[in-house]
């Protein structure tokens, strides 16, 4: 009888196939358990700083060294620096020289992060470690001042980059003549805001600084900026409360500014036009133009914005009404309101 023998090597290539697969199933899935492992390894962290308190930050002497640092959700930012002994001592200024080395920590891992691109005429007077948005790895704001009366913060900005695994700057304004195409208070810099589940960036729009009046005498209209990889988002319309808050405040000086003027109150109050230009703006923001506008031409018509006046707080010769009115319009703050 014939009896059809089977292939020795069948059975053996089959185990060695299903061996192989196996294998492949194991490794894969040590892999996978790593990869969870490791994005899971961290908290989420809820939207919010911490930033290093005024009067820690180390004011050094020439060739003085010095060192602060801030922790929220166990990602340390420290920042080390020397001041040189040959800097002249007209020159000391509040805070650490920008020209230093700024570290992050968590757990064993450690980032150097690149410096500013003009780290030499700016010293460290802000730094803060940023959950900007419920996330596992915060962001670094420092920001450095020049020095002048009104000017300037220079912020930079920097965010964590999975792909590299490094943290990379995503907004730099330390260059000299830094044309930033937001609306930026450079006198008060940055302010972190914790808005429900984000952090923003509070400034103010600094055009309106020394427009209608001295820098002392004027308000600015509220800027609230979103920060991600592509840098910087303006996302003020996106919160009309906190625009109202602001233009209410402003409305109350202004009107305070009009009673002290017409001998109603305190004399020592500015004139109205530095506190009623950022005013209107804030009220286009919110879609309440037209409305503030008419506010605006009533105040006129009662004689409390004469052009006298307004040559007496500013110089400036002409109408205060009218040039206000061009001013709004050619950098588009209340198109099609007034």
């Amino acid at each position: 009888m014939n009896i059809k023998q089977s292939s020795p090597q069948k059975p053996f290539k089959l185990r060695y196939a299903t061996m192989a697969i196996a294998a492949v199933v194991v490794i894969a899935a040590v892999v996978l358990g790593v990869t969870v492992f490791s994005g899971s390894s961290l908290p989420v962290l809820n939207a919010s700083y911490k930033c290093v308190p005024g009067p820690l930050i180390p004011q050094l002497k020439a060739g003085g060294s010095g060192t602060m640092s801030t922790t929220y959700g166990g990602f340390t930012a420290t920042f080390r620096a020397t001041l040189p002994a040959s800097t002249p001592a007209n020159r000391a200024m509040l805070g650490m020289p920008f020209k230093g080395t700024l570290t992050v920590t968590q757990g064993g891992q450690s980032w150097t992060l690149p410096r500013p691109a003009n780290p030499n005429d700016s010293e460290i007077n802000v730094m803060c470690v940023i959950a900007f948005q419920r996330e596992q790895d915060p962001g670094v704001m420092v920001e450095g001042f020049t020095g002048g009366a009104h000017c300037c913060e220079v912020p930079v900005i920097y965010l964590f980059d999975h792909g590299d695994n490094r943290y990379v700057k995503v907004l730099d304004m330390s260059p000299n003549h830094y044309q930033d195409p937001h609306a930026f208070d450079d006198n008060e810099g940055f302010i972190p805001t914790v808005v429900g589940r984000h952090v923003l960036l509070q400034t103010g729009d600094d055009q309106f600084a020394y427009a209608f009046g001295c820098y002392a005498c004027s308000e600015l209209p509220l800027v609230l900026d979103a920060v991600s990889p592509g840098g910087l988002t303006d996302v003020t319309p996106q919160y009309p409360a906190l625009v109202a808050a602001n233009a209410r405040a402003i409305w109350k000086n202004a009107l305070d500014a009009v009673r002290a003027e017409s001998g109603a109150g305190p004399s020592n109050i500015p004139a109205p036009f530095g506190f009623l230009a950022p005013w209107v703006a804030d009220e286009c923001t919110l879609g309440s133009g037209a409305t503030a506008w008419s506010a605006i031409l009533r105040l006129e018509l009662e004689g409390k914005l004469s052009d006298a006046l307004y040559f007496e707080a500013t110089t400036n010769h002409g109408s205060f009404v009218a040039h206000l009115r061009a001013f709004l319009l050619r950098d588009d703050y209340c198109t099609g309101q007034i």
